[in-house]
């Protein structure tokens, strides 16, 4: 091995530990079981890659301000936890960004979801929230849940 091919191994293998820490960082089902809950992520960012013109194509980020009237409780991972089979009322910013992924001027917009007592009804599961109101144009801000980061 040369000297930078040596060089090259700690990198790597730093980038793989960090890798793997921000996979188990994610919340557990066997954790949201025993305290009845289901975890939302506070803030998501979508993104996607957009294979026809080779680039990235940042879409909008929505940040819980509030559960239920109150700043939420942010784990370490970026999850809130919410009790199952409970209403839930949520305060969401939808901020809108640019190509280079700055945000647009006068995107932010605030909104208020309501979820019944039914929707989260499983403890354990992870949630995302998902702009799908004019999302290429950035208008709007009509939250919707999925169960997947990707949407």
């Amino acid at each position: 091995m040369t000297g930078q091919e040596n060089a090259m191994n700690p990198i790597l293998m730093l980038c793989f530990a960090i890798a793997l820490t921000g996979c188990q960082s994610l919340p557990s089902s066997d954790e949201g079981n025993a305290k009845d809950v289901v975890f939302l992520k506070r803030e998501h960012c979508l993104t996607d890659y957009i294979e026809d013109l080779k680039r990235v194509h940042f879409g909008p980020c929505l940040t819980v301000q509030s559960v239920n009237g109150h700043p939420p409780a942010t784990r370490p991972d970026g999850f809130i936890e919410l009790p199952v089979n409970s209403r839930t009322s949520l305060g969401v910013y939808c901020t809108y960004r640019s190509q280079d992924n700055t945000v647009k001027e006068n995107s932010t917009i605030y909104t208020t979801v309501v979820f019944p007592y039914d929707q989260f009804a499983k403890a354990g599961i992870r949630w995302y929230l998902h702009a799908h109101t004019d999302v290429l144009h950035g208008k709007g801000c009509k939250p919707t849940l999925s169960r997947s980061s990707r949407g």
